[in-house]
């Protein structure tokens, strides 16, 4: 499975191995900054982690198991706290 996230370089593809069941999202922090964790589960292996995204495409964000957080306007909640005040 592929989904088009926002990493801070930009658009890109992340990719997770067929026998990923389920893709869950959470918030945490890498290298001290707040960002979104993708995480496959699998039955029979180790979960599959993708760290350090800002968004999930909204045409992708349906294959997740919950939602991205977001703002009234549809931001990703992890894109409102990095801009400009």
């Amino acid at each position: 499975m592929e989904l088009q996230v926002r990493k801070p370089e930009g658009w890109t593809t992340v990719s997770f191995p067929e026998e990923v069941e389920e893709i869950a999202v959470a918030g945490g922090k890498v290298d001290g900054q707040l960002c979104l964790t993708l995480t496959g589960e699998r039955e029979d292996g180790p979960r599959v982690v993708r760290t350090g995204i800002l968004d999930v495409d909204e045409d992708d964000e349906a294959t997740l198991a919950n939602s991205v957080p977001r703002t009234d306007d549809g931001t990703s909640l992890i894109l409102e706290t990095l801009r400009p005040d």
